[in-house]
């Protein structure tokens, strides 16, 4: 038997079926098949009342097709109408897609076949629904642009990490928990002398006992304020060096960040510049204290445990600076944001409060410096009692020839009330310029209450228009 005599044996056993049941067969073999002809028009169609993906199609019966398809599958549908029958046979197990549209303005996909129907004008297709296809391939573009758009993320972030680790002025590297290397800057292959650091350990390039106890006495010198560094000494090159260690987490686990600095680097004249500048530091008359950016004292001279009546170094190291000024965070407030924002300050007068609750009039100088360990300020306090007794004398003097000058002028009160408005003016003045306008401050300074300091700025005349 020829394989078109199977063919038509099998048609022939298919027609006899009951159309009831040879609708059932379509229905079940498709889910939506249509029965058109070349003009466009629905002449039959059959579909899965089920599938909620078509919705309810059954107003297609005797309308015309183009009206339930989007505008780009137009030119498909076109190129199926026009179909002749001689084609309709080449193009029997021709598929197409078709987008047809629901009354909510939304779309579905069916992939047809295309099958002639021996009858003059007419097509048949059966349709496979293809939303969840369609579907997927959304939720995996969607998905593969999620991706690419993290991927370029990594991408800008790595770049800046490495620019930034690359650029910063001391030599790092990254170890895991174990204390295996997983990154460096280049800076450390220039101390350690090692091009590729890569699947090395601490131990490898440390004179200093396994990796995890390298990392254990840097976690313990790290917990110090302020932190100390470990000095050891490189393997290979038995050269000097210091590290420090900050520990941080991430999703896999504890790292630590290791600054390098090289010992042997430094070079005798700065040597004796650091032992110079350590004796004026520890021998001048003038008190020195450095605080961090709490304003905690972390180091002091022997000047300023003088000055503040303490024995020893111990006793001022973690308190507040501001303990011992006057007007305490006012005058701290003041010193440090002036010295961030300037660089640098000079003479700022107040008062300084020693440990027993002596009052003794200073002129401090301060700077605030920035480097790569610590951000910190450092001041210079010098007892001024005795210039302020010189100038109070010299001021009396001054006073007394002015006033005296006066007399016969004007009356006794009047002259005495014009002196007195005349310091409250400058001492209103110098206030609001120590404390850059600040009225709260200056009110602080002057210890009078805000409203105070206002009535008297007001009959002074010295109100911004904003106020």
């Amino acid at each position: 038997m020829t394989k078109r005599e199977s063919k038509v044996r099998a048609a022939d056993q298919i027609v006899r079926l009951n159309p009831d049941i040879f609708g059932d067969v379509i229905l079940r073999a498709s889910d939506i098949s249509l029965l058109i002809d070349t003009a466009g028009l629905i002449l039959e169609v059959i579909y899965n009342t089920e599938n909620t993906n078509l919705g309810d199609i059954e107003h297609w019966r005797t309308r015309n097709i183009r009206d339930f398809i989007t505008k780009e599958s137009g030119i498909k549908l076109e190129e199926i109408l026009n179909l002749t029958s001689n084609t309709n046979k080449k193009a029997e197990k021709d598929t197409v897609q078709l987008n047809h549209t629901k009354n909510d303005g939304t779309d579905f996909p069916i992939q047809y076949s295309i099958h002639p129907t021996g009858v003059n004008n007419q097509i048949l297709l059966f349709g496979r629904d293809l939303t969840q296809i369609a579907q997927a391939q959304q939720e995996l573009m969607k998905t593969q642009l999620k991706f690419e758009r993290e991927y370029d993320r990594y991408r800008s972030f790595d770049t800046k990490y490495r620019v930034i680790l690359e650029q910063c002025g001391s030599a790092f590297i990254i170890v895991d928990e174990t204390g295996n290397i997983i990154d460096f800057n280049k800076k450390a292959n220039t101390i350690i002398e090692k091009s590729d650091l890569q699947h090395l350990t601490l131990e490898d390039l440390i004179n200093q006992g396994t990796s995890i106890e390298i990392l254990n006495e840097l976690e313990t010198l790290n917990k110090n304020a302020p932190s100390n560094a470990l000095t050891a000494k490189l393997k290979e090159s038995n050269k000097k060096v210091q590290l420090k260690g900050t520990f941080f987490r991430s999703n896999e686990g504890v790292h630590t960040l290791i600054r390098l600095n090289s010992l042997t680097s430094q070079k005798a004249p700065h040597s004796r510049e650091k032992l110079y500048l350590s004796d004026l530091y520890q021998k001048t008359t003038d008190a020195f204290v450095f605080i961090d950016e709490a304003g905690k004292i972390v180091d002091t001279n022997d000047s300023f445990l003088t000055l503040s009546e303490n024995a020893n170094v111990d006793e001022v190291v973690g308190k507040s600076f501001s303990d011992f000024l006057r007007n305490t965070t006012t005058d701290l407030k003041i010193l440090t944001d002036n010295s961030k924002k300037l660089g640098k300050i000079r003479n700022y007068a107040t008062d300084f409060i020693t440990t027993f609750g002596s009052k003794i009039p200073v002129t401090i100088s301060s700077t605030w410096v920035s480097n790569e360990d610590d951000d910190f300020y450092g001041f210079i306090l010098r007892d001024s009692s005795n210039i302020e007794f010189e100038k109070q004398n010299d001021n009396e003097q001054h006073s007394w020839e002015a006033t005296t000058k006066l007399v016969g002028s004007a009356p006794l009160k009047e002259l005495v009330a014009q002196t007195g408005d005349i310091a409250e003016r400058i001492c209103l003045q110098t206030a609001l310029n120590l404390t850059n306008n600040n009225k709260v401050a200056a009110a602080d300074l002057l210890s009078l209450s805000r409203q105070s300091l206002y009535v008297k700025l007001r009959k002074h005349n010295l109100l911004d228009n904003k106020d």
